[in-house]
């Protein structure tokens, strides 16, 4: 691929990148005040975008869909979520315990 070809890919990506956020950042700027409604959906944006990062890799590890009993990251996110769920740690804290019992996991029985 030529050189000028993929610069301009690059300064397209970039200013689609930034024309998606121009309307959230005039309202900022703006200081309106956004439907009760509207904001508790922008609260729960970010736990949204982590949850399907993760469950793509668990329910999908290697890019084919796993539901079987030997899917050792089903087993792992169990064990990250009943962490999660009764000590109400930080977010670092289930994504280490996550890690770990994978890595467990798959030492053991992969």
């Amino acid at each position: 691929m030529a050189t000028s070809t993929v610069l301009i890919i690059i300064v397209g990506m970039g200013v689609v990148t930034y024309l998606t956020r121009l309307p959230l950042y005039f309202l900022t700027v703006r200081r309106y005040e956004l439907p009760p409604l509207f904001g508790c959906i922008l609260e729960r944006i970010p736990a949204a975008a982590f949850a399907a990062i993760v469950f793509s890799g668990v329910l999908q590890p290697g890019g084919k869909s796993d539901f079987h009993w030997t899917n050792l990251y089903i087993y792992a996110a169990a064990i990250t979520a009943v962490f999660a769920i009764f000590t109400r740690r930080g977010l670092l804290a289930v994504i280490v315990v996550g890690i770990f019992s994978a890595a467990a996991l798959n030492q053991i029985f992969g």
